[in-house]
């Protein structure tokens, strides 16, 4: 079992979760854990690190299918995580992440916004009333933000982070290393 740690306003998540899912629907063992990785509550300007990021990662992006377009901020995405958990629990979270990283990266969605929220979970096929709760409950975001924290601790520094066996490694790895990691 492989457990990918992700954010939705990583390129490299971006390309990591669609090369992953890809080799879950062949039949690898995947988990998905959503990670904010900027952890606070505002939305940032792109920085020189994701536009030279996107540049970089271009030709992986498009042999994955991911379109990659420069964003115009990076929102805060723990109410768009909190909603992948329920997207988990419906069996629409590859469905969910697919739409999300769609929506920001060909669209600039804004994944902080509920109404955007409630919208992109319909397109998931998701219940817009489940969405909604989700993105509301305080307690669970309280939750997801300690269980970050602890994460942070554990040694997960950023996104796209694999954890296999108990050993973290970088989470845009090549599919020959993910079966690898996946056989073990």
């Amino acid at each position: 079992m492989l457990t990918l740690f992700h954010d939705f306003t990583s390129p490299a998540s971006a390309v990591a979760v669609a090369r992953l899912q890809r080799l879950a629907e062949e039949g690898m063992a995947v988990e998905y854990v959503g990670f904010e990785a900027i952890g606070i509550d505002a939305a940032l300007p792109v920085t020189l690190d994701v536009v030279a990021e996107l540049g970089r990662l271009a030709p992986e992006a498009q042999r994955e299918g991911v379109a990659l377009r420069r964003p115009s901020r990076l929102p805060p995405t723990a109410l768009a995580h909190l909603i992948g958990e329920t997207a988990d629990t419906s069996d629409l979270g590859a469905a969910w992440r697919t739409v999300c990283y769609r929506a920001f990266w060909e669209a600039d969605a804004d994944l902080a916004d509920r109404a955007v929220l409630a919208d992109l979970a319909i397109t998931a096929g998701l219940d817009p009333d489940l969405a909604g709760a989700a993105s509301r409950d305080r307690a669970r975001l309280a939750l997801l933000r300690r269980r970050t924290g602890q994460r942070r601790r554990d040694g997960v520094g950023g996104v796209p982070t694999i954890l296999a066996q108990r050993t973290l490694v970088p989470g845009l790895l090549p599919e020959d290393d993910l079966r690898a990691l996946a056989a073990l």
